[in-house]
């Protein structure tokens, strides 16, 4: 069908298929699985793909590929780079079964189709007719990119939860009864409303283009929307893509058991961190994973008191240090900083060289005491709980590492910085994160030491530059209609620093908690705007706030196709980022609240239109599907008055 629940993924698809075991038998060949994995650079993905290789299907008698993928063309330069090699030399590459998995590459919501017939000619072209049948690709991705190639071809299946794929399969059984789609045979007409919906996805109501496909029967077009728009917002507990593996993920040793447990920690938090889930749920699952900690009896989990995750990287540098890069310091009281800081200190009973030394160098009475007095000052919405990992001798927070992966990702994005300093940055921090997931023992600690304090150093500055942009940027509000509006954030900064979705994302989210916490109104839509220095180039970026409906690939993808000389949209790197001439800035900003309002225009008529059912199932689907714009205009409304 092209959908699959994540726990048949990994049990049935992650494994050797027994057809090859007995290929290799009867024609006394050594074949092995082969398994390609693109993954797109954000923590979360660099995690899933991490957890993958601790399967114990996959520690042998399969062969892993990875690659980072940046954008559009890092896939196209690896095809071209490989092809020649596979092509010229067939006799040695006999290894004939092939299995690609996308990890968060695929976001694109239907705009670059084009990716999938790319991806699938390559492999095809590489491989032996005789063996096309055993050929397979997967999709994970945190968006649910709905394509008509899951409907049409066996070969792609996108992973979902087993909620997500029970409520797929029942929109696909109501239009199987309506006779308009075969779920195993005939799916022409519901690829042409797909094609139709993804063309033009604003005017394809007002032309009729729709109506006109599914004439018959006014239900089976609604079925079809459903289909289409299941995931216009998906829900919290489907995100984190780690965490949905991360159960059906099956061991060889209780080290490799440790280590999903920590890198799926470290997934989740990269949530938590960009707003993308809320405390309650992110201290559900964080709770789930120390208890499957626990019982692991020879691993290298601790536990401890749920006040050492107050503050990110506390155990290791000074208070004032992890104070300063801690963004809810700032919201308590971002326009008077060094005054908190002295109430924080004079509160705490401390002298100055012990609010700037090494924390863990205070009385481990006097730690618990601060700790203590923290918890009562700093403004928190729920309490964190967060998951210990122990190697050797220190413990190491998964906030500490999200941090830590940061950095990972912005020194390789500034990878074409021909310094040493980043060749070091990079070689160190690489090791320090390999050391943790495979848990090298030998490796001396001294060694170890040293890592964490480049690390750490290196942390601290980036954060505090960080935060100090946020400060310093221009913010400005855009109605969008009279009772719709948005912020935009404005800043400028060098090239390939600060411009990587993930970080564009993490700015967007201090922005959005700046914009609630200190004008006290509900967290509303960003629009970022990042001017890079001595360039031409601006990037847009487009926030949502979590559980509201995204509209920022939707108005993206409508601008680009309407201005695709003035504008460069790579769906690959990242859908809610696009770039344009710094000159063009006032022209794009009104083109995006042009096709905002028209948005919104559709969506208001939709809320109205009336439905011809008494039972208002699909009234209350709508509602969900629409994700609340009356509400939310009615939260802003009231916010300004």
């Amino acid at each position: 069908m092209g959908f699959v629940k994540a726990e048949e993924f990994v049990n049935q698809y992650m494994r050797v298929n027994r057809e090859i075991k007995e290929i290799s038998r009867r024609k006394n060949e050594d074949f092995k699985s082969n398994i390609f994995i693109f993954y797109y650079n954000n923590i979360d993905s660099i995690c899933t793909e991490h957890i993958l290789h601790f399967h114990k299907n996959l520690k042998r008698d399969v062969n892993i590929y990875s690659y980072g993928i940046e954008k559009k063309e890092d896939i196209l330069k690896i095809f071209k780079k490989y092809e020649d090699i596979y092509t010229k030399n067939v006799d040695y590459y006999r290894d004939y079964f092939f299995i690609v998995i996308l990890i968060g590459v695929c976001s694109h919501v239907n705009t670059e189709s084009s990716i999938y017939e790319s991806i699938e000619h390559f492999f095809k072209k590489i491989l032996n007719k005789n063996y096309h049948a055993y050929l397979k690709f997967f999709v994970l991705d945190n968006k649910r990119p709905f394509h008509e190639i899951f409907s049409r071809s066996n070969k792609w299946d996108l992973v979902l939860s087993e909620s997500e794929h029970n409520e797929v399969m029942n929109i696909c059984a109501e239009l199987s009864n309506e006779g308009d789609y075969n779920v195993h045979g005939d799916t022409t007409t519901i690829d042409s409303i797909i094609t139709n919906v993804v063309t033009d996805p604003i005017n394809a109501n007002n032309t009729g283009t729709i109506s006109t496909a599914v004439t018959s029967n006014t239900e089976t077009k609604k079925s079809m929307k459903k289909l289409y728009h299941t995931y216009d917002v998906v829900k919290e507990e489907n995100k984190c893509l780690c965490l949905l593996l991360y159960p059906f993920i099956q061991c060889i040793s209780e080290d490799d058991s440790s280590a999903i447990i920590f890198i799926a920690s470290i997934s989740l938090m990269s949530y938590l961190r960009t707003d993308e889930v809320t405390y309650d749920y992110y201290n559900k699952e964080i709770k789930n994973l120390h208890m499957d900690s626990m019982n692991i009896s020879s691993g290298h989990f601790i536990s401890f008191d749920s006040e050492r995750g107050l503050l990110p990287m506390l155990s290791f540098i000074s208070l004032n240090e992890s104070l300063e890069i801690d963004e809810r310091i700032y919201i308590y009281d971002h326009k008077n900083v060094k005054n908190t800081f002295n109430q924080i200190r004079t509160m705490c009973h401390i002298e100055i060289k012990e609010f700037t030394g090494n924390f863990r160098q205070l009385d481990l009475h006097k730690q618990n005491e601060i700790l203590v007095k923290l918890k009562t000052l700093i403004k928190i919405i729920k309490p964190l709980y967060t998951l210990g990992w122990k190697r050797r001798t220190y413990v190491l927070y998964n906030s500490d590492s999200f941090y830590f992966l940061i950095i990972l990702i912005y020194i390789y994005i500034n990878r074409v910085k021909k310094m040493d300093t980043y060749l070091y940055n990079c070689l160190k921090t690489s090791d320090f994160l390999f050391n943790i997931f495979k848990d090298r023992l030998k490796q001396s600690e001294i060694y170890d030491k040293l890592i964490e304090k480049h690390l750490h150093k290196n942390a601290a500055t980036y954060l505090n530059a960080l935060i100090k942009k946020i400060m310093e940027s221009n913010k400005k509000m855009i109605s969008i209609t009279s009772n719709f509006k948005i912020y935009m954030d404005m800043f400028q900064t060098a090239k390939n620093c600060y411009t990587h979705p993930f970080e564009l994302r993490f700015i967007a989210n201090i922005f959005c908690n700046f914009q609630s916490y200190c004008n006290e109104k509900y967290k509303t839509y960003h629009l970022l705007v990042c001017h890079i220095n001595d360039s031409d180039e601006t990037i847009l970026y487009g926030f949502t706030p979590l559980n509201r409906k995204d509209y920022w690939p939707l108005i993206f993808s409508k601008v680009a196709y309407s201005n695709i000389e003035q504008i460069i949209y790579d769906t690959i790197s990242d859908v809610n980022t696009m770039k344009i001439r710094k000159n063009d800035l006032k022209f794009v900003i009104d083109e995006v609240k042009d096709v905002f309002r028209g948005v919104l225009k559709l969506e208001r008529k939709r809320e109205l239109a009336p439905s011809p059912r008494s039972d208002g199932g699909e009234d209350s689907f709508e509602e969900d599907l629409l994700g609340g714009d009356e509400d939310e205009a009615g939260e802003e409304e009231a916010g300004e008055k």
